[in-house]
């Protein structure tokens, strides 16, 4: 019993001083925004008992009422661990009484004999109205013309695409915010058309489910801000790129009266209507990137590092030997092509693996992707493999930067697998003894010997067949040796397979058709398009846009109705990506055209490819 009770008492005496110990903090709430003659809140709080605590002065402001305290406190016990938490808070009601922008100091407790003081902040008061929009009388709505309502309803509810800089180079992230701003209530959303973003490799960021809505004042007027979405924008192309606007239908709440009612005097009412909005065009000005960028620049535009590494440094014939090359940092990263990297002749080159460990925000995508080179030496010796260069364009910097890893070593010995022919040891007539008798010599006097039959061995048909396997050999040699070169020319082996890669991506986006998986169908087929395009014509994916696959085709001798057709294909799979439905008879349009128009371009190229 005794035992118990001291296990209870140290548990409780552990438990009191993680609760003592727990860091003290100090925090203040407050509206940034708010109109002439509004009431607001300022809360100050506290998670622990302070023996003293002394507000800010709030200088032109009317304090109404304050403090208030309260608090409240909660214990947990967790695997014999208990944590308690209070909080102390003091509430104060203030309004404004005169616009402007004042500073508020910091408010001061004492805890344990230790000072604490809150952060100081500001407050901004406009003389316009707060944000919500009052209820307009009955006798002035009817009086309200067409006109002046929808020009109110312009005032009190926009929607607007923010962007982080509105002049960038090509490659170099954007960040798109497409917000509401409201002095209504707002009960929910019916239709949207967001923005297609034509000119930009485009990646929506994760945003809340829930907008949360925070006060800005926007011309001398409070409004309500929410973000709708936010987009990782990448320029595919230089030039001054329009922004289409996006729409958006509201479905806001009016206050207003009912009509013929006896409780009109007591009880107000509100309907909800439905309020289409759209956005302002917007215009972007890309920089092309400066020209003599080096050889190892491959589109990378940002800030990057560079690591190479082999995972061994002595290896024997026949055996693996990994190069992993890693660029991280913060960029358009998922653009980077595969580095180049020269192996020796004598080494078997394999396809790298790409992998991608990318992290999208709204500081852009950061993160790194890895590329793993498996080679294999047919032959010994030491190699000096140099060093793999890589190089980016910074935009702060204005120039191209090229990284340099370190020099990459390898040693390779033969395996042992070759046998070495041994001499022949000669032996005397008297060393060779058979069990119980010698050997005895063949004799060679007075013996006829006569040619029974032709030895295929220094026959016509003998050397025949010397010159024949002699010509395979070389044919085999030489087959072996063009089919490595063709598989070191990325750009030709990609050419080949286009078709087959976009076959195989028609074949998933038909999948999802007979599903009816609306989004990653037009995904697919987007891939399938662009991809067989970029692949067959050795388009780079830097440089991968509308205007350049129209002007590559033409070269190619396409016909202009069926560049069109590519052109129109890809725009409405754009757009329907975001449409709220598709039907399933478009997708089924769609996908039939998108296999016509590449069978057609497939043999259009080729022979475009032939007559050169």
């Amino acid at each position: 019993m005794l035992k118990k009770r001291f296990w209870v008492s140290l548990i409780f005496i552990a438990s009191c001083v993680n609760i003592f110990a727990q860091d003290v903090d100090f925090s203040v709430s407050a509206p940034k925004v708010v109109a002439v003659g509004e009431q607001f809140r300022v809360i100050f709080k506290l998670n622990a008992r302070p023996q003293e605590f002394n507000a800010p002065a709030f200088d032109n402001f009317y304090i109404l009422a304050g403090p208030s305290t309260s608090s409240s406190s909660s214990i947990q016990i967790v695997n014999g661990q208990m944590t308690q938490t209070h909080e102390y808070s003091y509430t104060y009601i203030l309004e404004a009484t005169e616009s402007g922008k004042f500073q508020i100091g910091s408010a001061s407790a004492t805890v344990s004999k230790k000072e604490y003081k809150t952060n100081p902040f500001a407050i901004e008061v406009v003389s316009g109205g707060s944000g919500t929009q009052p209820a307009t009388p009955r006798n002035q709505q009817s009086t309200t013309s067409a006109s002046n309502a929808a020009e109110q309803e312009s005032e009190n509810m926009f929607i607007d695409i923010e962007f982080d800089r509105r002049t960038a180079y090509r490659g170099q992230p954007i960040l798109a915010t497409l917000k509401l701003y409201t002095r209504q209530n707002i009960a929910g959303f019916d239709d949207f058309k967001f923005p297609s973003f034509n000119g930009f490799w485009s990646q929506e960021i994760e945003t809340p489910n829930n907008i949360r809505f925070q006060r800005q004042n926007v011309n001398g007027r409070i409004y309500n801000v929410g973000v709708l979405k936010k987009y990782l924008l990448l320029p595919q192309r230089a030039g001054d790129i329009n922004i289409k606007p996006f729409e958006l239908v509201v479905l806001a709440q009016q206050q207003g009266r009912r009509s013929g009612s006896i409780f009109d005097d007591f009880f107000g009412s509100h309907q909800t209507v439905k309020v289409r909005l759209l956005s302002k065009e917007k215009t972007l000005k890309i920089r092309d990137l400066p020209p003599n960028a080096p050889s190892s620049f491959t589109g990378a535009v940002g800030d990057f590092s560079l690591t190479a590494s082999l995972d061994k440094t002595a290896i024997k014939t026949n055996e693996a030997v990994n190069l992993t090359v890693r660029v991280s940092g913060t960029g358009n990263i998922k653009l980077i092509e595969t580095p180049k990297f020269e192996f020796p002749s004598s080494f078997e080159i394999f396809d790298p693996k790409v992998t991608d460990n990318i992290n999208t925000t709204s500081q852009g995508a950061t993160g790194s992707k890895t590329f793993e080179f498996v080679a294999i030496p047919r032959g010994p010796g030491d190699f000096n493999l140099g060093s793999l260069e890589f190089s980016y364009f910074n935009p702060i910097q204005k120039k191209y930067i090229t990284l340099k890893s370190k020099s990459l070593n390898l040693t390779v010995e033969a395996d042992g697998s070759e046998q070495v022919a041994s001499p022949m040891v000669g032996f005397g007539r008297e060393d060779v003894r058979f069990i119980g008798k010698d050997i005895r010599f063949i004799k060679t006097e007075g013996i006829k010997i006569s040619k029974t039959h032709n030895l295929l061995f220094a026959s016509n048909a003998y050397y025949g067949i010397i010159v024949l396997l002699l010509v395979v050999f070389i044919a085999l040699f030489w087959f072996i040796q063009h089919n490595r070169k063709l598989m070191g020319n990325i750009a030709l082996v990609k050419t080949r397979k286009a078709n087959k890669v976009a076959s195989k991506r028609l074949k998933e986006a038909k999948k999802h058709l007979s599903l009816s998986n609306v989004e990653p169908f037009y995904e697919e087929l987007l891939k399938a398009l662009w991809g067989y395009v970029a692949d067959k014509l050795s388009i780079p994916v830097a440089n991968l846009s509308s205007d350049t696959v129209r002007e590559t085709l033409e070269q190619n001798n396409v016909q202009d109705v069926d560049i069109d057709e590519f052109l129109r294909i890809i725009a409405t799979c754009e757009y329907a990506r975001y449409a709220p439905k598709s039907e399933a008879s478009q997708m089924t349009n769609l996908y039939n055209s998108a296999i016509s128009l590449i069978a057609k371009l497939e043999g259009v190229i080729k022979n475009s490819a032939k007559n050169v």
